[in-house]
């Protein structure tokens, strides 16, 4: 028998909504109204714009699912040294800069739905290389890499831009659509991961056949992206050099250093994975992938409830999100047999869906919204670089420290370096007691520009 006890106030959407929750005599919600819960957090505003954007979700980083290829590549090439293969998987997120920057500085002049579609027409191009030349060389590798990067550049932050500019009125829902969009991101991930294990096993060229799915998403982009709202330029007439000072305010700039440490440490995952199982013949390709399928898993949980987590732990929780990556790189360099590897992409999961939705959440929140699809782009540069970057200073680390190179001394280096970026943001997050409440938007631009963008939808 259900006892009324309760009255609550529950926040939803823009204002205080007054609504009855019913609790039985042990303190527990009813069925129904637990279920009517769930239901609303999954509701939004202006759902349809998520198919465009979940399309791009799935290939604006899936590249890096590739990583299960180099031990594979490793073979193929022999006379290659392996640093120089492993930059196969680093040079996308080290040509995406430009693209990046060109996307960012583009947004004030040409509307995201072309620079969108163009995005996917250099990934395709640059997919199918492999496909095209069954026996590419290490330089048509290069090549390959670096258009999918270019693409990948321009494509990204126009899907975080549109949301973080569509839903600017409301940090909660805005928190939980760039949670959707992630998930999004990581059901691509698992399903082009699994994808690519399966394909490989014939010959690794097949892989790339992946690519062949940038033509849907080509259409839908045609089909439900709007063209979007022009972007407000750095430096103009009316406001001069105001938006260059906001974009380089202290607070973003942190936020700027901090990702492109934590890319880059996240990435001696990625460059050496297929390496740690190769080496201690712990499994194949599809072994690989697997691990990598259950990282993406984990992570799409955590992006569909990143809103209530984000409300739960508040500032401190990009710093949950380092811990976790922290234990679970020493957990897989600790690993001896596959469950145990495992145990440790459960970690990583749960930290890499953290960061990385937290990366434009932060950084949405730092700027106004005219300006946020330039700071996506800048804060995309450094993680981009941190990424490019990593073999290199990866493997000098470990020289320094270790007198040569491994799997493990790589993932023992990432898991150091996220436990430093976990004191930092910890310390930070408790003494700064960082606001990221958009302090510099201005509210009338904010209606003009939802206004407008009414008037193109």
């Amino acid at each position: 028998m259900i006892t009324p006890i309760l009255l609550q106030k529950q926040k939803r959407g823009e204002g205080s909504v007054k609504a009855l929750t019913l609790l039985d005599a042990t303190g527990v919600a009813p069925m129904g109204v637990l279920l009517e819960r769930v239901a609303s957090y999954f509701k939004v505003r202006y759902a349809i714009l998520l198919i465009p954007i979940c399309g791009f979700a799935i290939y604006d980083s899936v590249f890096q699912s590739f990583s299960s290829l180099l031990g594979v590549l490793k073979d193929t090439y022999p006379d290659v040294p392996i640093t120089v293969i492993q930059m196969i998987i680093a040079i996308p997120p080290m040509m995406s800069i430009p693209g990046t920057l060109l996307s960012g500085f583009l947004a004030a002049y040409i509307h995201k739905k072309r620079i969108a579609e163009f995005a996917l027409i250099v990934i395709f191009i640059g997919g199918m290389i492999p496909v095209v030349f069954p026996t590419p060389t290490i330089y048509a590798m290069f090549l390959c890499s670096g258009l999918i990067g270019v693409g990948q550049g321009l494509l990204h932050p126009m899907a975080n831009a549109v949301i973080c500019q569509r839903w600017a009125d409301n940090d909660e829902e805005r928190s939980r659509v760039l949670g959707f969009k992630q998930s999004f991101n990581y059901i691509g991930e698992v399903l082009v991961t699994m994808a690519i294990g399966i394909l490989a096993l014939a010959h690794w060229g097949n892989a790339f056949l992946v690519y062949l799915g940038v033509i849907p998403v080509f259409i839908l982009t045609v089909i439900y992206q709007p063209k979007g709202t022009l972007d407000k330029k750095l430096i103009d007439r009316s406001h001069r050099a105001e938006g260059l000072k906001e974009l380089f305010a202290p607070k973003t700039v942190y936020l700027f250093i901090l990702f492109f440490f934590a890319m880059m440490f996240m990435y001696g995952y990625y460059t050496n994975i297929a390496l740690l199982v190769q080496d201690r013949q712990l499994g194949n390709t599809a072994d690989i992938a697997a691990i990598s399928s259950t990282i993406s898993v984990v992570s799409l949980v955590l992006g569909m409830g990143y809103g209530a987590v984000s409300k739960l732990l508040g500032r401190y929780t990009l710093m949950t999100g380092f811990g976790l990556l922290s234990c679970g790189m020493f957990i897989v360099a600790a690993s001896v047999n596959l469950p145990m590897i495992f145990i440790g992409a459960v970690f990583l999961g749960f930290g890499i869906g953290i960061q990385q939705i937290s990366t434009i959440y932060y950084i949405s929140k730092a700027v106004s919204a005219r300006l946020v699809t330039l700071a996506i782009s800048l804060v995309l540069c450094f993680i981009a670089a941190g990424a490019s970057l990593a073999p290199v200073v990866i493997t000098g680390l470990e020289y320094l420290l270790f007198g040569g190179q491994s799997a493990v001394s790589g993932l023992v280096i990432a898991g150091c370096g996220y436990t430093g970026l976990m004191l930092i943001e910890g310390l930070q997050a408790k003494y700064a007691k960082r606001s990221y409440g958009n302090d510099h938007a201005d509210h009338k631009e904010l209606e003009e520009d939802l206004k407008a963008l009414d008037e193109l939808d």
